[in-house]
């Protein structure tokens, strides 16, 4: 039963007043405490009914909740809790609820490096207090993928708040191809993350053309207060992926049909993960499955075809079986070469 923050406030009112046995609670007294609560907490002026407050006390009466709160009516006037020790926040966490804390805490912990995140530490902190609190420490059952030497990540908030707010940047950058950093005046446009590294998708104020960033080769970023912010008329943000793996594509390339096919050991990960979303299985015969994606053409993709290693051929088309072709036989030439003269 989802429980919205009003009711939440409500909720912790009515418990505060019930546990305070030196006054006398009426229903009219309860309802003045939450709109003084929900006044102080939310600035809501807008008074509870007293039908809300009727529906607050029979759901926290009840096991919906899990408070079975022992709300009592004395001279069919007075609200007070049967047992004088008992408070809604003093109610332990059952097994299912520990699972699902638990769970959160990992999800929420994947998210480093943006400040409106922050402010979650001391939350996280707290729940994995409460967690271990309630019950003995236990091995984690789920293992996020996460990188913790990753670098460049605290750049995610500077650009994540460009983007927002649409302001140029004036970006330091060496890729791993340059002997030297240089600075590009950069539309930003938005983040992007792919196995565990963050990208930058911008568009150079010079070429006016879409450039991917790497975050770990940024080693500055800088506003440009004076400068103004331009739109690439060809990017959209929401389909600029559909049509590739990874991350690198030109704007004027046009997918290709690729068709290949693998072995009996590989078929079925490649059928239950498929490469990509156009994916389809044209034939199955003598222990080979044949495959079809429909994509543009990238270093991702020949670096995702080719980690299938012998049991992935590429059929089609031409061009990208002769690019698969020199990659084998560069790779050949280096096993066959010694070491030492590598």
């Amino acid at each position: 039963m989802p429980v919205n923050r009003n009711a939440l406030i409500r909720y912790r009112t009515i418990d505060k007043c019930l546990q305070n046995r030196r006054r006398k609670w009426t229903i009219e007294n309860l309802i003045d405490a939450c709109n003084d609560a929900l006044y102080e907490y939310e600035g809501i002026e807008k008074g509870v009914s007293l039908r809300t407050i009727r529906m607050d006390l029979n759901a926290m009466r009840s096991d919906k909740l899990g408070y079975n709160a022992p709300i009592l009516v004395v001279d069919r006037k007075y609200y007070t809790y049967e047992d004088p020790e008992y408070s809604i926040s003093k109610i332990p966490l059952s097994h299912q609820d520990l699972d699902v804390l638990q769970d959160v805490s990992f999800l929420l912990q994947q998210f480093k490096g943006f400040s409106h995140f922050n402010d979650l530490d001391e939350l996280l902190q707290r729940l994995e207090d409460k967690i271990y609190t309630e019950r003995e420490q236990e091995t984690p059952v789920i293992d996020f993928e996460k990188n913790e030497l990753l670098t460049g990540i605290h750049w995610l908030d500077p650009l994540h708040k460009a983007i927002i707010k649409k302001r140029p940047l004036k970006v330091t950058y060496q890729s791993f191809s340059a002997r030297q950093p240089a600075d590009l005046v950069v539309y930003p446009y938005l983040l992007k993350e792919f196995r565990n590294r963050w990208f930058l998708l911008c568009m150079h104020r010079k070429g006016k053309e879409l450039l991917t960033l790497a975050l770990d080769r940024i080693a500055a970023v800088a506003g440009l207060p004076d400068e103004p912010y331009l739109i690439h008329k060809g990017f959209d943000a929401s389909s600029y992926f559909n049509d590739i793996i990874g991350v690198t594509r030109n704007v004027a390339d046009r997918p290709t049909l690729i068709t290949f096919m693998a072995n009996t050991r590989h078929a079925p990960y490649i059928r239950t993960k498929p490469l990509h979303p156009s994916q389809q299985v044209i034939a199955t015969a003598n222990g080979w499955t044949t495959f079809t994606i429909e994509v543009i053409p990238n270093f991702e993709l020949e670096r995702e075809l080719l980690g299938f290693g012998e049991g992935l051929r590429v059929l089609a088309p031409k061009s990208m079986v002769r690019i698969i072709k020199q990659r084998i036989r560069k790779m050949q030439e280096l096993y066959t070469t010694p070491a030492s003269d590598s």
